[in-house]
């Protein structure tokens, strides 16, 4: 299929850009869910589902089964002994404060 672009003003080019779009989505969708059944089915046929084998090859199942261990903290507020910091994530508004008064976080340590 042979299309003149030179003889297409501008807004039939647009027109025809979208169209080429929009069948450039639908093709991708169809060869994505066709591909995806065929993985399904091949990894069925192996005796495995295919959430569990692409979970295991992202490494989220080994992470999901692993205990999380807690962190002791590194920070205490000198005001409230019961406010603390690992020192992990976003500052406390207590450490920023102390930060901003002068204090460092070698003076908040625990």
């Amino acid at each position: 299929m042979s299309v003149n672009l030179v003889s297409l003003s501008v807004s039939e080019l647009e027109a025809l850009a979208v169209q080429i779009q929009d069948e450039i989505v639908r093709k991708k969708a169809i060869a994505r869910k066709n591909l995806l059944a065929d993985l399904q089915k091949l990894a069925r046929d192996n005796g495995v589902e295919l959430d569990e084998l692409l979970a295991e090859a992202s490494g989220k199942s080994s992470k999901a089964n692993k205990p999380k261990n807690k962190v002791a903290a590194k920070y205490r507020n000198p005001a409230d002994a019961n406010q603390t910091w690992t020192g992990r994530g976003r500052q406390p508004l207590w450490v920023a404060a102390a930060l901003s008064s002068g204090k460092t976080l070698k003076d908040l340590e625990i």
